[in-house]
């Protein structure tokens, strides 16, 4: 398996996006591979840093009562309480692997979801996950995720300098023909969720990278500036 591939399944792992039994296939591999498990551990600790960054915000006054409204109507599944995601949380806080801030950013991240109107049971799962390398120490710089609807999410893994007059700019290579296409903007590092141009759903090994460019964005429509971190598509498992 190619440094990628291991370096996207470490990104969905610590991104809490695996489950069941390939959950538990990755976790016996991380103890016959101390490579791979180091790999994950640089990406916790990484997030955990980016995570430190963030002043935790007050749960919004009544959102648990809006959420079992929400799901209560799925009998199926019968209504989701506060202590049942607070248990997942706990849950997730007790994996050595998974940080306890990311762990409880994704249950909030669950419960919005369900005032967005989410569907309990079918979560918004991307099409390819890249983990954005920096050339220079090969260590990761950033996770994309890859949505359907031409949507990405970005999470950068590490501080980027961004000097006054400057901005960031993330790219895909669809293919060579129509060359780099431009995603959006960001004027520094956050987990953030870019809505692209209408392109074909993402192929394996499709180039993401993040350039610096001059504010608001590369004055030709491709890439002028230094590449900051790039790396290559995986799909997700369905």
């Amino acid at each position: 398996m190619s440094r990628q591939d291991q370096m996207a399944r470490a990104g969905r792992y610590v991104l809490g996006q695996m489950e069941g039994r390939e959950r538990d296939d990755f976790e016996v591999a991380m103890q016959a591979d101390a490579e791979l498990a180091s790999m994950v551990d640089r990406l916790a600790q990484s997030m955990q840093a980016l995570d430190d960054t963030v002043t935790p915000a007050a749960i919004p006054r009544g959102m648990w009562k809006a959420i079992e409204a929400r799901t209560a109507g799925m009998a199926q599944l019968g209504p989701v309480r506060a202590e049942t995601i607070v248990s997942l949380e706990a849950a997730r806080a007790r994996r050595r692997w998974v940080p306890a801030a990311l762990a409880a950013s994704l249950v909030l991240a669950l419960g919005v979801g369900y005032l967005a109107g989410t569907r309990l049971g079918a979560p918004r799962e991307p099409v390819a996950v890249a983990v954005l390398l920096n050339e220079t120490d090969s260590m990761p710089g950033a996770i994309v995720q890859a949505y359907a609807d031409d949507s990405v999410t970005l999470r950068p893994l590490r501080a980027f300098t961004v000097p006054e007059g400057k901005i960031l700019q993330v790219w895909t290579l669809p293919d060579r023909e129509t060359g780099p296409v431009s995603l959006g903007t960001l004027p520094r590092q956050a987990t953030t969720r870019l809505q692209g141009p209408d392109l074909p759903l993402p192929h394996e090994g499709q180039l993401y990278e993040i350039t610096l460019e001059p504010s608001p964005g590369s004055p030709t429509g491709k890439p002028t500036g230094p590449i900051l971190v790039k790396g290559y598509a995986r799909f997700s498992p369905s």
